[in-house]
């Protein structure tokens, strides 16, 4: 899937799901919170050293690819909330009408100028 196409994709779906209503808009905060919102829910599953992709089960964790595992059952882990930040991305520039696609090889050219670390930044 190419990247425009997942930022259609994902866009239609959040609207459909309820999240955009006609007529009334979302500010940059909110998209930009609900995304930040993501990205803390991915740190919490590295922080309690769960695998990257795990569902709840009546006795405990089971991983992808177990016996035991349900695909009606909620996936969680690092990996799945890594997902939900690109899908919440994806959702946002969809909404603006942005080509995402372009936006991320631009960056890229222009990375692939930087020096080492950016000039030395510690991270």
């Amino acid at each position: 899937m190419h990247i425009n196409q997942l930022v259609k994709e994902a866009h239609q779906a959040a609207r459909e799901s309820g999240w955009w209503q006609e007529g009334k808009s979302k500010s940059p905060l909110e998209c930009h919170m609900m995304i930040v919102s993501e990205v803390a829910e991915a740190t919490e599953e590295a922080r309690r050293d769960n695998p990257p992709v795990w569902q709840q089960g009546p006795n405990g964790p089971i991983v992808e690819g177990s016996a035991f595992w349900d695909n009606l059952r909620k996936p969680e882990g690092e990996l799945i909330e890594m997902a939900d930040i690109v899908l919440r991305v994806a959702d946002y520039c969809g909404s603006k009408g942005w080509d995402l696609e372009e936006a991320i090889k631009l960056k890229m050219n222009f990375n692939a100028t930087r020096g080492q670390r950016h000039g030395g930044k510690k991270y």
